[in-house]
């Protein structure tokens, strides 16, 4: 009777444990428990003293990344500015911004902590972070659960700061396609923000995501555009921000779908540091788009390419390496900073940058831990941690004895990054 009790009490424990360390998780990720048919004990005997591995057992997860790159890119770079159609630093020297962004925070809880951002900045080599703060009504959003998600992001700036890097406060529309539909609750979402940061070099203010679809409220539904709804909503929620945050840079999202930043070019914002989101897709995107951002910077806009893929733009399709390759030459050559989508905690597509059908090898926790391995690493994250090390002047040491290791390659990246960057002006 006692073995009875002290079974059912361990199976209790454990349910208990993994249900408290696993409550911020949907269903599908939690630890699959499994109750015996029977709480008879039985004593170990000679074959079972030693267990012998199966062979579905998984396999050894292989050793976890390190820190390759301990300069931090906002000590080095300090106060970014606009100028020229650039981001500089105050001493008007160009700078390139290389990092990845999250989806929307709704569908990765608490992936994004202190060993994540360490990971993407000091294993990854990324100088900035972007967060996607979902904003469309109807959903898990800031529309109807603004503390929730409020919290959540202080959350991840204050890793941000804490590790030296730049974090973009994105507001992640996409289903609400005009952002005049929830302009109050953006505005009181930036106000709130730059009341607490002001004073930090490390935030830029993305104050749309990507406009698309009808003008709200709009009877004869007119699709939204540059001049009436997109630069109107901007000039409010900027002037808003500039009453509390007078430097730090301001992002703005343009039409369809952030792609048409030659009505942006043609029609700015008055204003000192703001930039000018695009959004492209490298397996089906290509110089029709770039001839616009090339015609666009000529005539004195900052872009930023905020959220890319290395895929189509349903993140389904292959990873386009050449396409991939070529575009981010583009962006060097063109000196404009850029956000890889995505990494986070869900999506299993090919766009992700971690792997999630792993036959068993790793669990959700060695996801939320960081430091990932090579073997929970996605083709696409493999390329762009490689770029964004190889533009820093490092490579990914390899790892010996190791089955399938590769190892980083001779040609990743540019070499147009400062390894020795002076400290900003005072």
């Amino acid at each position: 009777m006692r073995s009875k009790t002290v079974s059912l009490m361990i199976i209790l424990a454990m349910s208990l444990s993994f249900a408290a360390c696993s409550k911020n998780l949907g269903p599908e990720t939690l630890p699959a428990i499994t109750i015996p048919t029977t709480t008879e004990t039985t004593e170990p005997t000679e074959s079972s003293a030693e267990t012998v591995p199966s062979e579905t057992e998984p396999l050894p997860p292989g050793p976890t990344s390190t820190a390759l790159i301990t300069k931090m890119p906002v000590k080095s770079y300090g106060q970014l500015i606009v100028s020229g159609g650039n981001i500089t630093t105050k001493s008007k020297n160009p700078v390139v911004l290389r990092g990845v962004t999250s989806a929307p925070l709704n569908e990765c809880a608490g992936f994004f902590g202190a060993e994540t951002v360490k990971t993407i900045a000091e294993d990854w080599g990324a100088d900035v972070l972007r967060i996607a703060v979902p904003a469309d009504k109807g959903d898990d959003s800031y529309i109807n659960n603004a503390e929730k998600y409020f919290k959540q992001t202080c959350e991840i700036i204050d890793h941000c700061i804490d590790q030296g890097i730049y974090v973009i406060v994105n507001w992640h529309n996409t289903k609400d396609g005009d952002p005049n539909a929830n302009k109050k609750k953006a505005i009181s979402f930036f106000t709130r923000i730059a009341g607490i940061y002001a004073d930090k070099p490390n935030v830029i203010y993305e104050i749309c995501n990507e406009p698309n679809g009808t003008r709200s409220g709009d009877k004869k539904k007119r699709a939204v555009d540059w001049k009436n709804s997109v630069k109107p909503y901007a000039e409010e929620v900027i002037k808003s921000i500039r009453a509390i945050d007078k430097d730090n840079i301001i992002i703005v999202g343009t039409t369809d779908w952030s792609r048409d930043i030659d009505q942006a070019a043609d029609n700015p914002i008055k204003g000192s540091n703001i930039c000018y989101s695009v959004h492209f897709s490298a397996a089906s995107d290509g110089d029709d788009l770039q001839v616009k951002i090339y015609n666009a910077k000529k005539k004195g806009i900052c872009v930023f390419a905020t959220e890319w893929k290395t895929t189509d733009s349903s993140g389904v399709s292959a990873v386009n390496e050449q396409g991939t390759s070529t575009w981010l030459d583009f962006l060097e050559t063109n000196k404009i900073s850029w956000c890889n989508a995505y990494i986070y905690a869900t999506n299993t597509n090919n766009v992700n940058a971690l792997l999630f059908d792993t036959n068993g090898r790793y669990s959700i926790e060695d996801i939320f831990a960081g430091h990932w391995p090579d073997g929970l690493i996605s083709d696409s994250g493999i390329i762009i941690r490689d770029r964004m090390l190889g533009a820093k002047g490092t490579k990914k040491p390899e790892v010996v004895d190791v089955p399938d290791e590769t190892g980083f390659p001779d040609d990743a990246g540019g070499d147009d990054y400062e390894q020795d960057m002076p400290d900003p002006e005072e």
